[in-house]
């Protein structure tokens, strides 16, 4: 049977392969929202072996990497993400918080007050940065960025949370006990 006229045949591979790495990379979110972080690696690397440019299975495989607390791989997913598309601000603040977790304080805020550059409105960056600045006690700037947070998303009830610890440690035992009451009343636990 002769090709028909006109009809790339890499334009349909290259379609099918697209179509082989979102199948990939919906079934390792299923995997990893399930918890199956092993089985969701797996299907991201898959991802990244069928089309190695691919942002977004970087970027999954990285938080699955971090939930199982391996954050040297996860950043090193979040770093070729970050690579592949500069604008990730996810990709940014998820590296920032990995950061974080390893105590590197100064390279958490840069990345979250990137992402936050990226874009403006990023409640988690946000958080991470926030949690990095109480880390390294500076607790006015903690307390600006959770305030921040909650003026974007005022439903945050982890924002809270983190801002009335913050405002403990400050000694503003007032402040601390309303924002600790409304994280719990949005159901903080």
């Amino acid at each position: 049977m002769a090709a028909l006229p006109g009809l790339d045949l890499r334009l349909l591979a290259g379609i099918r392969l697209q179509e082989l790495v979102k199948v990939g990379l919906n079934r390792g979110i299923g995997y990893a929202e399930k918890g199956d972080l092993e089985r969701a690696i797996a299907d991201f690397t898959e991802a990244i072996r069928i089309a190695p440019d691919y942002a977004d299975a970087y970027f999954n495989r990285g938080k699955a990497y971090f939930g199982k607390g391996d954050f040297d791989k996860a950043i090193a997913d979040y770093s070729e993400a970050i690579r592949l598309r500069p604008d990730y601000a996810d990709a940014y603040c998820a590296r920032g918080c990995a950061y974080g977790n390893k105590g590197d304080l100064d390279r958490a805020i840069a990345d979250c007050t990137e992402a936050i550059r990226l874009m403006p409105d990023h409640v988690a960056a946000y958080c991470g940065r926030g949690f990095a600045y109480s880390n390294n006690g500076d607790l006015d700037k903690a307390i600006a960025d959770y305030s921040e947070a909650i003026r974007f998303k005022p439903d945050f009830a982890t924002a809270y949370n983190f801002r009335g610890n913050a405002y403990d440690r400050k000694g503003e035992k007032r402040k601390a006990e309303a924002d600790l009451a409304e994280a719990k009343r949005l159901g903080y636990s």
